[in-house]
């Protein structure tokens, strides 16, 4: 009879579980659809996918007709999908991205039901969801979404099996899992192994055997490294060797030396980089972080084996990505479902009486981190848009402000009185009210400054699809995308006073102040304006008006 009871138990949190995946999903794709993408790396791997089913090419990415090489090959095939039943929308190019994060939830919830019950792994589900670099990396066309189930799921497997002995089937589950990671995003899809290895060593009172899974590992590992090769050595031998020597010479290896696209700069000065990434990056959930931190390393959330995987998930990514001399936000994303897992332990252990005074006063300092950045927020919002000429932004960016700073003060509170799950609540409320003024006013109001978009539009009704486009001053990603043809980029103002002379039709887009200049020096470019719009180019963090020009006779 009681096992009965336990199987019933077990079902229904799994059908909850499922639940909440497919609603942060569906919302997911919701919040997808709410903006254009943003410049620079969504419309790239965007456009490259277009192009590849445009080409029937899936076997190495394009970008404007030429190699593109910033990443493997599995988040352009994925993309892929969608495009062709949807087109090139922006739904299609983030359908993955909100699979991607469901899926990693539900990976979560499992990995927390294993190690801290039922309710911490639920929790652990909506709070990883509701963070705010999971909003973010969650609805965009990039591959941290996709990758990041890849990894949660080598060490699901891993939890499943440390107790019990991990058998063939497993073994090759992790390699598959770590395979496909590599074809999402190259050498980071193997971050599991050093989290296993830390987890290994630092477990190892509770008799979790280093020595029976390094071997089992390796295996895995290797499983991997071939699926990554069944594609990696045919892609390298059709380009004689350019993609592996682009990809791996320089958006690995050189990424790791050198500070690239000024990400980056002096280490001492970069070690603590990612300490305001977790604590901006997590919120709301910052407000639990230092007590979460004070009961996990002492071993009262989930005990000595728990205590050792979170431990091993955080530290080890945090010094490899501090030590790599190109730093980036998203580069910490991957132990966010540890530090779900952390608060979410936290939050049940405290509902149930299991922490110390100092674990709780450490709850309450919470505020210290929170409050600064809720401050912030909702001065942001409230005041930021009356300086700004953005119709709609003002009454949106309040009412989001309002929304953030109730939420903040109750959840302040409850924090305050030792209310930990109360205050839990109330993030979550907050988060999930915030969202209607946010969705559905500020980031409609943003659109109206986006540049590239209705310069596409205007030149994709005025001109045929054959008319040739040339840029110059204003090359940005999201051109290709939204106009949906190769670009010629013109590389100096003699490029472009030869373009502008010759007689058949096409397109140049310029800003206004390059080509004012141009004209000053050179004289009149005798081109017609097809559209003008003045906007702010984010990628920049510019003003400027950008013109549509052609020559030749208008279609």
């Amino acid at each position: 009879m009681e096992l009965q009871q336990e199987n019933s138990n077990v079902r229904t949190s799994w059908t909850v579980a499922i639940l909440i995946a497919l609603v942060v999903m569906c919302v997911y794709l919701f919040m997808g659809t709410r903006t254009t993408l943003w410049d620079r790396d969504e419309p790239r791997f965007a456009r490259a996918t277009v192009e590849m089913v445009e080409s029937g090419n899936y076997l190495v990415p394009t970008f404007n007709g030429y190699l593109w090489s910033d990443k493997p090959i599995l988040f352009y095939w994925l993309m892929s999908l969608p495009i062709r039943l949807f087109g090139p929308t922006e739904f299609a190019c983030r359908f993955f991205a909100a699979v991607g994060t469901a899926l990693t939830c539900l990976l979560t919830f499992f990995i927390g039901q294993r190690l801290l019950g039922v309710k911490a792994g639920l929790w652990a589900m909506v709070i990883l969801a509701s963070t705010l670099m999971i909003l973010v990396l969650g609805t965009a066309a990039t591959t941290d979404a996709v990758l990041l189930p890849f990894i949660v799921g080598v060490l699901a497997v891993f939890v499943h099996v440390i107790g019990s002995g991990m058998h063939i089937s497993h073994i090759i589950l992790m390699g598959i899992a770590l395979g496909f990671g590599m074809l999402a995003k190259g050498p980071i899809g193997l971050l599991p192994i050093p989290v296993i290895a830390a987890t290994l060593w630092l477990g190892r009172r509770a008799g979790l055997g280093v020595g029976r899974h390094l071997w089992q590992i390796g295996a895995a590992s290797v499983i991997g490294a071939l699926i990554f090769m069944v594609w990696a050595i045919p892609a390298n031998s059709a380009t004689q060797g350019e993609f592996l020597r682009i990809f791996i010479g320089h958006h690995v290896l050189t990424r790791a030396i050198r500070p690239l696209e000024h990400h980056g700069g002096n280490l001492l000065l970069y070690l603590p980089y990612y300490l305001p990434v977790i604590i901006i990056g997590f919120f709301p959930w910052t407000l639990h972080l230092p007590g979460a931190f004070s009961a996990v390393v002492a071993g009262r959330v989930g005990g000595q084996y728990c205590r050792a995987l979170l431990i091993g998930w955080v530290v080890p990514i945090f010094i490899i990505m501090t030590l790599a001399a190109t730093k980036l936000p998203n580069y910490i994303l991957f132990i966010w479902p540890a530090l779900a897992l952390a608060v979410a332990g936290t939050i049940v252990a405290a509902q149930r009486n299991m922490l110390t005074a100092r674990d709780r006063i450490w709850l309450r300092r919470g505020v210290w981190f929170f409050g600064p950045l809720v401050i912030a927020g909702a001065l942001g919002l409230i005041i930021g848009p009356w300086f700004l000429e953005i119709p709609g932004l003002r009454w949106s960016g309040l009412a989001s402000g309002i929304v953030l700073s109730v939420m903040a003060v109750i959840a302040i509170r409850q924090q305050r009185a030792d209310r930990p799950q109360a205050s839990a609540k109330v993030l979550l409320v907050g988060m999930l009210v915030f969202h209607i003024p946010f969705l559905f006013g500020v980031l409609p109001a943003v659109e109206r400054v986006k540049i590239s978009p209705p310069i596409a539009r205007a030149i994709k009704a005025k001109t045929a699809k054959e008319t040739p486009i040339a840029t110059y001053g204003y090359a940005e990603p999201t051109l290709n995308f939204y106009i949906g043809r190769q670009i010629e980029p013109l590389g100096s103002e003699e490029a472009v006073i030869t373009w502008a002379r010759q007689p058949k039709p096409g397109v140049l887009i310029i800003p206004k102040g390059v080509l004012d200049g141009i004209q000053q020096r050179h004289g009149s470019l005798a081109l017609d304006e097809v559209a003008s719009k003045k906007g702010f180019n984010y990628s920049k963090g510019t003003i400027l008006e950008v013109l549509a020009l052609i020559r030749g006779p208008k279609d």
